[in-house]
Protein backbone atom coordinates (compact mmCIF):
# COMPACT_ATOMS: atom_id res chain seq x y z
CA UNK A 1 0.00 0.00 0.00
CA UNK A 2 2.96 2.31 0.58
CA UNK A 3 3.85 2.16 -3.14
CA UNK A 4 0.23 2.89 -4.12
CA UNK A 5 0.10 5.91 -1.83
CA UNK A 6 3.41 7.13 -3.22
CA UNK A 7 2.06 6.91 -6.78
CA UNK A 8 -1.09 8.75 -5.73
CA UNK A 9 0.96 11.57 -4.20
CA UNK A 10 3.07 11.86 -7.36
CA UNK A 11 -0.11 12.27 -9.41
CA UNK A 12 -1.46 14.79 -6.91
CA UNK A 13 1.68 16.91 -7.26
CA UNK A 14 2.26 16.48 -11.00
CA UNK A 15 -1.27 16.19 -12.30
CA UNK A 16 -4.07 18.75 -12.72
CA UNK A 17 -5.41 20.57 -9.65
CA UNK A 18 -8.01 18.69 -7.68
CA UNK A 19 -10.57 19.10 -4.95
CA UNK A 20 -12.34 16.57 -2.69
CA UNK A 21 -14.29 15.00 -5.60
CA UNK A 22 -11.20 14.54 -7.76
CA UNK A 23 -9.30 13.26 -4.71
CA UNK A 24 -11.79 10.41 -4.34
CA UNK A 25 -11.24 9.42 -7.98
CA UNK A 26 -7.46 9.58 -7.51
CA UNK A 27 -7.69 7.31 -4.45
CA UNK A 28 -9.83 4.88 -6.43
CA UNK A 29 -7.41 4.84 -9.39
CA UNK A 30 -4.55 3.88 -7.09
CA UNK A 31 -6.60 1.42 -5.01
CA UNK A 32 -5.84 3.13 -1.71
CA UNK A 33 -7.16 1.50 1.43
CA UNK A 34 -9.54 3.30 3.78
CA UNK A 35 -6.81 4.46 6.15
CA UNK A 36 -4.72 5.98 3.33
CA UNK A 37 -7.78 7.67 1.84
CA UNK A 38 -8.74 9.19 5.16
CA UNK A 39 -5.22 10.42 5.83
CA UNK A 40 -4.91 11.93 2.35
CA UNK A 41 -8.25 13.70 2.67
CA UNK A 42 -7.39 15.05 6.12
CA UNK A 43 -4.07 16.46 4.88
CA UNK A 44 -5.24 17.61 1.45
CA UNK A 45 -4.62 21.29 2.12
CA UNK A 46 -1.04 20.61 3.21
CA UNK A 47 -0.44 18.45 0.14
CA UNK A 48 -1.80 21.18 -2.12
CA UNK A 49 0.64 23.64 -0.56
CA UNK A 50 3.43 21.13 -1.15
CA UNK A 51 2.20 20.71 -4.73
CA UNK A 52 2.50 24.45 -5.32
CA UNK A 53 5.99 24.56 -3.80
CA UNK A 54 7.27 21.70 -5.93
CA UNK A 55 5.83 23.04 -9.16
CA UNK A 56 7.08 26.57 -8.47
CA UNK A 57 10.56 25.24 -7.72
CA UNK A 58 10.65 23.34 -11.00
CA UNK A 59 9.28 26.27 -13.00
CA UNK A 60 11.79 28.66 -11.41
CA UNK A 61 14.64 26.29 -12.27
CA UNK A 62 13.47 26.24 -15.89
CA UNK A 63 13.12 30.03 -15.95
CA UNK A 64 16.70 30.31 -14.76
CA UNK A 65 18.00 27.81 -17.33
CA UNK A 66 16.03 28.82 -20.45
CA UNK A 67 14.57 32.31 -19.82
CA UNK A 68 14.41 33.41 -23.47
CA UNK A 69 12.62 30.24 -24.52
CA UNK A 70 10.00 30.68 -21.80
CA UNK A 71 9.54 34.35 -22.71
CA UNK A 72 9.11 33.60 -26.42
CA UNK A 73 6.77 30.61 -26.06
CA UNK A 74 4.67 31.89 -23.16
CA UNK A 75 1.48 29.86 -22.79
CA UNK A 76 2.78 27.22 -25.20
CA UNK A 77 5.63 26.51 -22.82
CA UNK A 78 3.23 26.33 -19.87
CA UNK A 79 1.23 23.75 -21.81
CA UNK A 80 4.37 21.69 -22.44
CA UNK A 81 5.39 21.97 -18.79
CA UNK A 82 2.02 20.69 -17.58
CA UNK A 83 2.15 17.79 -20.03
CA UNK A 84 5.69 16.91 -18.93
CA UNK A 85 4.62 16.76 -15.29
CA UNK A 86 1.45 14.79 -16.00
CA UNK A 87 2.94 12.24 -18.41
CA UNK A 88 6.52 11.82 -17.21
CA UNK A 89 7.70 14.12 -14.46
CA UNK A 90 11.30 14.71 -13.39
CA UNK A 91 13.31 11.62 -12.49
CA UNK A 92 16.54 13.32 -11.51
CA UNK A 93 17.55 14.31 -7.99
CA UNK A 94 19.23 17.46 -9.34
CA UNK A 95 17.36 20.61 -10.35
CA UNK A 96 20.02 21.39 -12.96
CA UNK A 97 19.03 18.23 -14.87
CA UNK A 98 15.29 18.93 -14.96
CA UNK A 99 15.64 21.16 -18.04
CA UNK A 100 17.37 18.43 -20.05
CA UNK A 101 14.70 15.92 -19.06
CA UNK A 102 11.92 18.28 -20.06
CA UNK A 103 13.55 19.12 -23.41
CA UNK A 104 14.03 15.43 -24.22
CA UNK A 105 10.33 14.93 -23.51
CA UNK A 106 9.04 17.90 -25.52
CA UNK A 107 11.39 17.51 -28.50
CA UNK A 108 9.02 15.30 -30.58
CA UNK A 109 5.99 17.30 -29.41
CA UNK A 110 7.45 20.64 -30.48
CA UNK A 111 8.59 19.28 -33.85
CA UNK A 112 5.05 18.09 -34.54
CA UNK A 113 3.32 21.24 -33.28
CA UNK A 114 2.94 23.96 -35.93
CA UNK A 115 2.33 26.54 -33.17
CA UNK A 116 5.89 26.14 -31.89
CA UNK A 117 8.52 28.02 -33.93
CA UNK A 118 10.93 25.51 -35.52
CA UNK A 119 13.99 27.09 -33.84
CA UNK A 120 12.57 26.78 -30.31
CA UNK A 121 14.28 23.52 -29.41
CA UNK A 122 17.65 24.79 -30.65
CA UNK A 123 17.30 27.92 -28.55
CA UNK A 124 16.25 25.97 -25.47
CA UNK A 125 19.11 23.49 -25.85
CA UNK A 126 21.56 26.34 -26.29
CA UNK A 127 20.34 28.20 -23.23
CA UNK A 128 20.30 25.05 -21.09
CA UNK A 129 23.86 24.24 -22.06
CA UNK A 130 25.29 27.02 -19.93
CA UNK A 131 24.16 25.53 -16.63
CA UNK A 132 25.19 22.02 -17.71
CA UNK A 133 28.71 23.11 -18.68
CA UNK A 134 29.06 25.48 -15.71
CA UNK A 135 28.32 22.63 -13.28
CA UNK A 136 31.16 20.41 -14.49
CA UNK A 137 34.64 20.11 -12.99
CA UNK A 138 36.88 23.17 -12.77
CA UNK A 139 39.11 23.56 -15.85
CA UNK A 140 42.91 23.72 -15.55
CA UNK A 141 44.77 26.88 -16.50
CA UNK A 142 45.49 27.70 -20.13
CA UNK A 143 48.86 26.53 -21.45
CA UNK A 144 50.95 26.13 -24.57
CA UNK A 145 50.35 22.95 -26.54
CA UNK A 146 53.49 20.84 -26.74
CA UNK A 147 54.41 18.24 -29.33
CA UNK A 148 51.63 15.74 -30.07
CA UNK A 149 51.79 12.11 -31.16
CA UNK A 150 49.43 11.77 -34.14
CA UNK A 151 48.86 8.11 -33.27
CA UNK A 152 47.27 9.08 -29.95
CA UNK A 153 44.10 10.92 -29.04
CA UNK A 154 43.81 14.23 -27.23
CA UNK A 155 42.58 15.02 -23.74
CA UNK A 156 40.07 17.84 -23.25
CA UNK A 157 38.56 19.38 -20.14
CA UNK A 158 35.44 17.65 -18.87
CA UNK A 159 33.20 20.55 -19.90
CA UNK A 160 34.28 20.55 -23.56
CA UNK A 161 31.80 19.44 -26.22
CA UNK A 162 30.61 20.10 -29.76
CA UNK A 163 26.94 21.05 -30.23
CA UNK A 164 25.02 21.39 -33.47
CA UNK A 165 21.91 23.41 -34.34
CA UNK A 166 19.78 23.91 -37.42
CA UNK A 167 19.43 27.61 -36.55
CA UNK A 168 22.04 30.20 -35.54
CA UNK A 169 20.43 30.69 -32.12
CA UNK A 170 23.76 31.60 -30.53
CA UNK A 171 23.61 34.96 -32.31
CA UNK A 172 20.29 36.01 -30.78
CA UNK A 173 20.38 38.89 -28.26
CA UNK A 174 20.43 37.94 -24.59
CA UNK A 175 17.36 40.02 -23.77
CA UNK A 176 14.19 38.13 -22.85
CA UNK A 177 12.26 40.95 -24.56
CA UNK A 178 13.86 40.24 -27.94
CA UNK A 179 11.66 38.56 -30.55
CA UNK A 180 14.00 38.45 -33.54
CA UNK A 181 14.12 35.22 -35.54
CA UNK A 182 17.37 33.27 -35.83
CA UNK A 183 18.72 32.52 -39.30
CA UNK A 184 18.15 28.99 -40.57
CA UNK A 185 21.82 28.08 -40.79
CA UNK A 186 23.47 24.79 -39.81
CA UNK A 187 25.69 25.69 -36.88
CA UNK A 188 28.39 23.88 -34.92
CA UNK A 189 29.88 25.28 -31.71
CA UNK A 190 32.71 24.16 -29.49
CA UNK A 191 31.61 24.80 -25.91
CA UNK A 192 33.89 24.85 -22.89
CA UNK A 193 34.44 26.56 -19.54
CA UNK A 194 37.42 28.85 -19.19
CA UNK A 195 39.72 29.53 -16.25
CA UNK A 196 37.43 32.32 -15.03
CA UNK A 197 34.54 29.81 -14.85
CA UNK A 198 32.72 31.44 -17.77
CA UNK A 199 31.07 29.27 -20.43
CA UNK A 200 32.52 30.07 -23.85
CA UNK A 201 31.35 29.27 -27.37
CA UNK A 202 33.58 28.98 -30.43
CA UNK A 203 31.86 28.77 -33.82
CA UNK A 204 33.34 25.99 -35.95
CA UNK A 205 33.64 25.23 -39.64
CA UNK A 206 32.01 21.93 -40.69
CA UNK A 207 35.39 20.21 -40.99
CA UNK A 208 36.60 21.49 -37.62
CA UNK A 209 33.36 20.32 -35.99
CA UNK A 210 33.76 16.80 -37.41
CA UNK A 211 37.39 16.70 -36.34
CA UNK A 212 36.70 17.81 -32.77
CA UNK A 213 33.74 15.46 -32.38
CA UNK A 214 36.01 12.54 -33.20
CA UNK A 215 38.78 13.77 -30.93
CA UNK A 216 36.33 14.19 -28.06
CA UNK A 217 35.23 10.59 -28.66
CA UNK A 218 38.81 9.37 -28.17
CA UNK A 219 39.88 8.86 -31.78
CA UNK A 220 43.57 9.35 -32.56
CA UNK A 221 44.62 12.69 -34.02
CA UNK A 222 45.76 11.00 -37.22
CA UNK A 223 42.51 9.14 -37.75
CA UNK A 224 40.37 12.16 -36.89
CA UNK A 225 42.30 14.38 -39.29
CA UNK A 226 42.22 11.96 -42.21
CA UNK A 227 38.53 11.02 -41.75
CA UNK A 228 37.36 14.64 -41.31
CA UNK A 229 39.36 15.77 -44.35
CA UNK A 230 37.97 12.93 -46.47
CA UNK A 231 34.41 13.75 -45.43
CA UNK A 232 34.87 17.26 -46.81
CA UNK A 233 36.88 16.27 -49.89
CA UNK A 234 40.04 17.87 -48.54
CA UNK A 235 43.61 16.62 -48.38
CA UNK A 236 45.01 16.15 -44.84
CA UNK A 237 48.28 17.96 -45.58
CA UNK A 238 46.42 21.00 -46.83
CA UNK A 239 44.29 21.35 -43.68
CA UNK A 240 46.99 20.30 -41.22
CA UNK A 241 48.31 23.85 -40.56
CA UNK A 242 44.80 25.11 -39.81
CA UNK A 243 44.14 22.13 -37.56
CA UNK A 244 47.38 22.76 -35.68
CA UNK A 245 46.39 26.41 -35.23
CA UNK A 246 42.95 25.39 -33.95
CA UNK A 247 44.39 22.94 -31.42
CA UNK A 248 46.95 25.47 -30.20
CA UNK A 249 44.13 27.99 -29.71
CA UNK A 250 42.08 25.48 -27.70
CA UNK A 251 45.10 24.75 -25.50
CA UNK A 252 45.64 28.48 -24.95
CA UNK A 253 41.99 28.73 -23.91
CA UNK A 254 42.48 25.91 -21.38
CA UNK A 255 40.09 23.55 -23.18
CA UNK A 256 42.70 21.15 -24.60
CA UNK A 257 45.07 19.52 -22.12
CA UNK A 258 47.38 17.57 -24.42
CA UNK A 259 47.83 13.97 -25.51
CA UNK A 260 45.45 11.36 -24.12
CA UNK A 261 46.59 8.10 -22.50
CA UNK A 262 47.24 5.34 -25.02
CA UNK A 263 44.04 3.54 -24.00
CA UNK A 264 41.93 6.37 -25.43
CA UNK A 265 43.61 6.03 -28.82
CA UNK A 266 42.40 2.46 -29.43
CA UNK A 267 40.60 3.53 -32.62
CA UNK A 268 43.82 4.82 -34.20
CA UNK A 269 43.96 3.58 -37.78
CA UNK A 270 47.24 2.49 -39.32
CA UNK A 271 47.14 4.80 -42.32
CA UNK A 272 49.83 5.28 -44.95
CA UNK A 273 51.97 8.28 -43.98
CA UNK A 274 51.60 9.48 -47.57
CA UNK A 275 47.92 10.20 -46.80
CA UNK A 276 49.10 13.17 -44.76
CA UNK A 277 51.26 14.37 -47.61
CA UNK A 278 48.67 15.50 -50.15
CA UNK A 279 47.22 18.99 -50.45
CA UNK A 280 43.97 20.97 -50.55
CA UNK A 281 41.96 23.69 -48.63
CA UNK A 282 41.76 24.69 -44.90
CA UNK A 283 39.08 23.57 -42.43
Amino acid sequence: MHAALERALVELVHGPPLGPAELAKLAERHALDAESRAGLAAELEQWLVYRTLVRNTLKNALALAIPRTLARLGALFDESFERFLAERGPRTHYLRDVTSELLDFVAPLWRADARVPPWSLDLARHEALEIVVASLADPPAAHELGALDVERGLRFVEAARVVRYDYAVHRLPDSTADRSTPAREPTALFVYRDGEHDVRYLELTPLAADLLEQLLAGVSLKTALVEAAARHAEEPARVLPSVAELLADLAARGALLGAAPDALASRATKLDDAAIGREKGPP
